[in-house]
């Protein structure tokens, strides 16, 4: 509970379906018992929030999530924000463009046409880019005077996912119960000058693996159903997703068919989300007030809301050197492996590789963007990499007085952000990385120095 001021602007939300065809590929997992979609557990959806700090196009901030996977081809994803970018003719600076993460469609890209199902590929491509600047021009239109007031609870649905193997040694990735995992759930609930609910964000930090390789459902995951569960409380409002920092963090229940599942685990979200929103706000605080005598000496607190406003709109794109593994620097290399290998898992694991090896570009150096936002006391940090949930700890923990949004796979995809002493394990998120060791360490101290100096200027 703390006295940070109500963020104001000018606010708008959209929401377009974007939900593909049956029967389009959607391969996502190596293990995968088919190539393509077989039916729809719930519909997808790209949602888009717009602010103004003026009245000028250059002033619009967009902030997109929809449900995808991530991009796999750095073209395909370049394609889409620039269109986005265009159509407003705002910064690049100023856009911000996430998935959900679920690992129940396809990997974005049109390296996937000449795969089975693979003809829908690339006018579903087309159709997330359509589909994503209407969700966005719907946004602008219905700009009006807002307030963000934010809030923060927990939810137990995250929990840590690398389990060492005791007969191996080897890390596996699954539950793991005597690791903590952070539960932090972010709520910002977006209120018209007249006291409506226009949208809700939602941050939270895990992975929708709660379907996976027997699943032959196109899905949303548990964001689905949390999505519906907090829109069920608030009809004429839009829940945004905003998916946190969850490089080691995915649901204890996971690896399933059953759609079910995920829709528990989405309503668990979603009432946690419900609930957190019913608290105080980290505008509001409590004061002793005095203490009352009577059965017992009563300790009397009084509710104090904060009435003061920022309108601060500021954004920053730093760009962190970090290096890339020396064996991530072949291209030549990792491709004839790839055709030399028979086993369909390798031949999806070595494929992955040597999508994420283009995205890079120079491999020799190497810089991660970021995009950091102040957004009156608050901050909305987003990056292309997977980072752990040590990034938003360290945060929040340096910077306690405002709030903190993370976001992992922001304009793009390319790889884990492990912690510095994992290195020396064998794990997935080590080895599938194309990132060196300390390059988490160096992005949160750069984080840190920015929004110090964005908090100062």
């Amino acid at each position: 509970m703390g006295k940070e001021s109500i963020f104001k602007s000018k606010i708008g939300f959209g929401r377009q379906d974007i939900t593909p065809s049956i029967g389009i590929y959607s391969r996502c997992w190596g293990a995968a018992i088919s190539d393509c979609a077989k039916g729809i557990h719930k519909p997808l959806y790209a949602t888009a929030m717009v602010m103004a700090s003026g009245d000028g196009q250059e002033d619009l901030y967009v902030l997109v999530n929809f449900d995808g996977t991530l991009y796999a081809n750095r073209e395909d994803e370049w394609e889409m924000r620039k269109a986005v970018i265009d159509a407003l003719g705002t910064n690049s600076a100023q856009v911000m463009i996430g998935v959900s993460h679920t690992h129940s469609v396809m990997f974005l890209s049109r390296d996937n046409a000449d795969k089975p199902g693979g003809k829908w590929v690339v006018p579903y491509l087309n159709k997330i880019k359509e589909q994503i600047i209407e969700a966005v021009l719907e946004a602008r239109q219905n700009i009006e005077n807002a307030y963000i007031s934010w809030f923060k609870g927990s939810c137990d649905l995250a929990t840590n996912r690398d389990l060492k193997d005791a007969s191996s040694q080897r890390f596996i990735t699954g539950y793991n119960p005597k690791v903590t995992a952070d539960e932090t759930l972010v709520v910002g609930k977006v209120t018209s000058s007249e006291g409506d609910v226009l949208g809700i964000l939602v941050n939270y930090a895990c992975h929708p693996t709660t379907l996976a390789w027997e699943n032959e459902l196109i899905s949303p995951d548990y964001v689905g159903a949390m999505r519906e569960t907090v829109e069920e409380q608030y009809p004429n409002a839009l829940c945004l997703f905003l998916l946190g920092a969850c490089g080691e963090l995915a649901p204890a229940h996971q690896y399933t068919s059953d759609t079910d599942i995920a829709d528990l685990h989405g309503r668990k979200l979603g009432f946690s989300v419900l609930g957190t929103m019913h608290g105080l706000s980290q505008s509001d605080e409590l004061v002793f007030d005095r203490m009352q005598e009577s059965g017992a000496p009563l300790a009397v607190w009084t509710l104090k809301k904060n009435k003061a406003y920022s309108e601060v709109l500021k954004s920053k794109v730093e760009q962190v050197p970090i290096k890339i593994k020396p064996d991530w620097q072949d291209h030549a290399q990792i491709k004839r492996e790839l055709e030399q290998a028979t086993d369909r898992v390798i031949q999806e694991r070595l494929l992955r590789k040597l999508r994420v090896q283009q995205s890079l570009g120079d491999t020799n150096n190497f810089h991660l963007p970021v995009w950091i936002w102040r957004v009156g006391e608050a901050f909305f940090i987003g990056s292309p990499a997977e980072a752990y949930s040590i990034l938003q700890i360290e945060l929040r923990k340096a910077f306690p007085n405002s709030t903190i949004i993370v976001m992992n796979l922001i304009n793009g995809a390319n790889g884990y952000l492990p912690e510095s002493h994992l290195y020396t394990e064998d794990i997935y998120t080590v080895w599938q990385t194309p990132f060196d060791q300390g390059g988490l360490e160096i992005l949160i101290d750069t984080c840190k120095k920015t929004i110090q100096s964005m908090l100062h200027n």
